[in-house]
């Protein structure tokens, strides 16, 4: 088993339109001098360009837009043996980068994934409380920031965010399922440790499970299973949203409906546009 240092962990850090490193200071809470962490920035942006002359923070500049295509581009040119997916609206707990450490040197796994808290102190969603191998039902949940895994092995495997998922992408949420889910189907293992390790907001975008936005990406999820199951699903999440009372009037049932199969066939048929309906609300 590999003995890890905390040096031997890199951030990686989403971020957009950015022209100087001071929103790290609220993720860390601390001046950007004091940070210690390494920590590898990916900022797409057509007209901003981000610099850093702190030798533990690197920058990358892209043009081209989509969370999945940032993460992407952040694990290919890390240098470090393990990484952490985080988005630039979390903060960065005390201990984190040493409890993530911790956890990779006592496991083999591959990825391991952590909890959350909201900015009130409670967990972000209701967690298991003791560590365990995650099958394809319980990575749903698992938030970008509560993701950590061994570089080399995530390589070996040609692992990568599918571009297609994902904020910026056709379909604009559920990247990180998809990503958790390809590791499976690669024999890959994905452990839970219950440790916190992040702060962030009690909601997320994927919360507006209403929104075409959401339901789009849903279908799509639907369709990488295959057809039968899509529509099985289809009838599911609409019934779910008019059970929950996220949807009342049939005329909007009837469009949230519509929206879900389209994205179920627009991934299955290989459609790379987007849709009149989609991302309107």
């Amino acid at each position: 088993m590999s003995t890890y240092r905390n040096t031997d962990l890199e951030i990686l850090i989403a971020t957009m339109n950015r022209n100087d490193l001071s929103f790290l200071e609220e993720m860390f809470q601390k001046k950007v001098n004091q940070i210690k962490e390494s920590v590898l920035i990916v900022n797409q942006s057509l007209e901003n360009v981000l610099y850093s002359d702190y030798e533990n923070i690197r920058v990358i500049n892209s043009k081209e837009f989509g969370l999945s295509k940032s993460r992407n581009l952040a694990i290919e040119h890390s240098n470090k043996e393990l990484c952490w997916i985080l988005d630039d609206d979390c903060i960065v707990l005390p201990d984190a980068v040493e409890t993530i450490v911790n956890a990779h040197n006592k496991n083999d796994f591959t990825i391991l994934t952590f909890r959350t808290k909201t900015p009130a102190g409670t967990a972000f969603y209701d967690y298991e409380c003791e560590f365990r191998l995650l099958d394809r039902k319980e990575i749903v949940p698992i938030l970008s920031p509560e993701i950590t895994f061994k570089r080399k092995e995530i390589l070996s495997a040609d692992l990568k965010y599918n571009i297609r998922f994902g904020l910026g992408a056709q379909f604009q949420d559920s990247e990180n399922f998809v990503f958790l889910d390809d590791a499976l189907s690669k024999q890959l293992e994905i452990g839970y440790v219950p440790n916190f390790i992040v702060q962030h907001e009690s909601r997320t975008s994927s919360d507006d499970v209403s929104s075409n936005r959401v339901i789009y990406a849903r279908g799509a999820l639907a369709g990488r299973d295959n057809i039968v199951t899509a529509v099985f699903y289809q009838f599911k999440y609409i019934f779910f949203l008019w059970r929950k009372g996220y949807v009342r009037s049939f005329p909007k049932l009837s469009e949230k409906f519509k929206v879900f199969e389209h994205g179920a066939n627009d991934y299955l048929s290989g459609f790379e546009g987007h849709r009149i309906n989609h991302p309107k609300q």
